[in-house]
């Protein structure tokens, strides 16, 4: 009988320790795959990012690149792994924190109410933005400024009703609410034009308030009504709005007159104006408004 060498003997063990081995490993390769493919049915998966930063100097789509950086997602999942999102686009978190705040502050600007002239901001005037201190109104038109004329109807027709006694009670309030820093100026008009004692807008102190308040009172209302006198005098006051209230019908030459004398411009004034209780005044008092940049309002 022929004994086996030990050579032999140990090429026969290492060959059945390596098919055990490889059994092993097939088995234990099976048992993950299985293991990975019931957590990914379960939603506990969330698959495999693949991130590439695209970098300067690489061509990329037309209109994709719109921030500092630009990252693409490829999320592959187990049942199909060519599956992608899309490019995804990172916030510019560098230019949140930037001081320079000027298109801000241009959206807040257009966002406010405008009574002053085109193109000037509340912020010109040395307010805050929206500063209360900078704000008039008058028969519901309101708006920011710093300076203000006020003419007022106080023709015959203005008796009735009480209609003179609602328009002074309104002016009086409206300058009462004026900031100290603000300046107005009152005119009345009939058949003709009287401004109050004072050459140019004065400042809304409570004293001065106080004055103009004790003259509105001693005013009554008479004569006819032609307003194109107390507006070019309103207008050569070069305020940042014009109020100009009317109870009734007037020459309509005024329209073309006041287009010519205050221009579409940068130094545009606006006239905002108030149709008062007699709605024959609409159509001329809305053209005015128009053509000078201010606003219309019918009141009853």
């Amino acid at each position: 009988m022929l004994k086996s060498s030990p050579l032999a003997i140990r090429s026969g063990w290492l060959s059945e320790l390596n098919s055990w081995l490889i059994s092993a490993v097939c088995h234990l390769g099976a048992m993950v795959a299985l293991g990975l493919a019931t957590v990914a049915a379960t939603g506990g998966w969330p698959g495999i990012e693949l991130v590439a930063n695209v970098a300067a100097g690489l061509d990329a789509p037309a209109g994709e690149i719109d921030a500092l950086e630009t990252l693409s997602r490829f999320e592959l999942a187990h049942d199909d792994l060519s599956a992608a999102a899309g490019p995804l686009r990172l916030f510019d978190v560098a230019a949140l924190a930037s001081d320079d705040h000027a298109d801000l502050l241009a959206v807040l600007e257009t966002s406010l109410p405008a009574s002053g002239r085109e193109g000037r901001g509340v912020d010109d005037f040395g307010e805050a933005l929206g500063g209360e201190s900078l704000y008039a109104e008058f028969f519901g038109i309101g708006g920011y400024g710093g300076s203000f004329v006020y003419v007022v109807d106080v023709s015959g027709s203005m008796s009735e009703r009480r209609k003179f006694v609602r328009a002074r009670d309104e002016l009086v309030r409206s300058i009462d609410e004026l900031g100290d820093d603000q300046k107005y100026f009152v005119v009345f008009y009939n058949d003709g034009w009287y401004p109050m004692d004072a050459d140019e807008p004065v400042p809304a102190t409570q004293w001065q308030v106080d004055e103009t308040r004790r003259w509105v009172r001693r005013v009554r209302p008479s004569g006819g009504t032609y307003p194109l006198a107390a507006l070019r005098f309103a207008l050569s006051l070069e305020p940042d709005a014009i109020y100009f209230l009317s109870d009734g019908k007037f020459d309509p030459a005024t329209i073309e007159a006041l287009r010519r004398e205050n221009p579409p411009s940068a130094a545009q004034i606006p006239i905002h104006t108030i149709a008062f209780a007699n709605r024959e005044t609409v159509g001329i008092m809305r053209s005015i408004a128009h053509n000078s940049g201010g606003e219309f309002r019918f009141v009853k």
